[in-house]
Order: structure tokens, then C-alpha cells, then sequence
């Protein structure tokens, strides 16, 4: 999976990402480790090396991430801004 890099607009400010989609006109703010995951998903990568990328980097639990990158990939999804 990957950020539909053609028709979305992405911009970091401090340690947030401001995240526009150009055919819709919406834009999304993501903090915290969810700026992370957008980064990883800059290049093509899979659900495992982002779980992975989370636990390695961060102090978290590998269940408790999974659950919350796949609910976070599901909202990403939902908002058309993966491929």
C-alpha cells in the first residue's frame, strides 16, 4: 500500500502532517505517530513493515499496534488516500 501520491498534497508542520486531497477538497490533520506511518507510506510498503517501523521506533505493545495502524489504514482508506 502507498499514498496516492498523484492527487493528494501533504505538508509537515512540526509534528503534525496537513494532509489535502485535491479531488475532493478535503484536508486532514495527523499528529503523533500517525505523521510516522504517512512517511513509511511514501514508498510502497506493507502492513507488517509498518507494525514493525511502530514497535522498533516507538514504546508500544505489538498488539495494541496493529490494531491501531489497521484501524488508522482503514480511515486512510476510507478517505481515499491510499492506493
Amino acid at each position: 500500500m502507498r499514498l496516492r501520491a498523484t492527487d493528494i498534497s501533504t505538508r509537515r508542520l512540526g509534528d503534525e502532517t496537513i494532509v489535502l486531497s485535491l479531488p475532493t477538497s478535503r484536508y486532514y490533520t495527523i499528529t503523533g505517530v500517525g505523521t510516522r506511518i504517512l512517511e513509511l507510506l511514501g514508498e510502497e510498503t506493507s502492513f507488517d513493515d509498518l507494525v514493525h517501523a511502530v514497535v522498533t521506533e516507538y514504546e508500544v505493545d505489538p498488539t495494541d499496534a496493529r490494531r491501531d495502524i489497521a484501524a488508522f489504514i482503514e480511515r486512510l482508506r476510507t478517505s481515499e488516500l491510499l492506493t
